[in-house]
């Protein structure tokens, strides 16, 4: 008998969620509106539509899939994924990584230093 209410508060849990998801897709959208078209009567129309569609529309789980792996990809799998395949330099290929070497960048600060050095002494013997 205790497994019927806990698979109720399971699905319930699960309805929540999805309907917190609508409503963060909701105001992305609000949000997008806004920023690229102002206040005017399109947005508003716009954002009434967009509202009613997420609410109350069974076809706004593609929206929210959308968003899903939107968030995903903004909140560090992006990073991730470029630092496997570019920070890493991957297998093979012989292509140099784009990242800088200890070697190549010792001799960069090794510039630097030499041209501060330079310029300090071209100040000194200006004065």
């Amino acid at each position: 008998m205790l497994e019927l209410p806990l698979l109720f508060w399971l699905f319930e849990f699960f309805q929540d969620m999805i309907l917190v998801v609508k409503v963060f897709v909701l105001l992305t959208i609000i949000s997008f509106i806004l920023n690229h078209l102002g206040k005017g009567p399109i947005s508003l129309v716009l954002i009434v539509g967009f509202s009613y569609f997420m609410l109350f529309s069974p076809f706004s789980w593609f929206f929210e899939a959308t968003y899903v792996i939107m968030m995903l990809l903004m909140f560090g799998i992006s990073g991730i994924l470029i630092d496997f395949f570019f920070v890493s330099g991957g297998a093979g290929g012989g292509e140099q990584s784009p990242m800088s070497s200890g070697a190549d960048l010792a001799k960069r600060v090794a510039i630097a230093q030499r041209g501060r050095s330079i310029a300090q002494n071209l100040m000194r013997r200006g004065r």
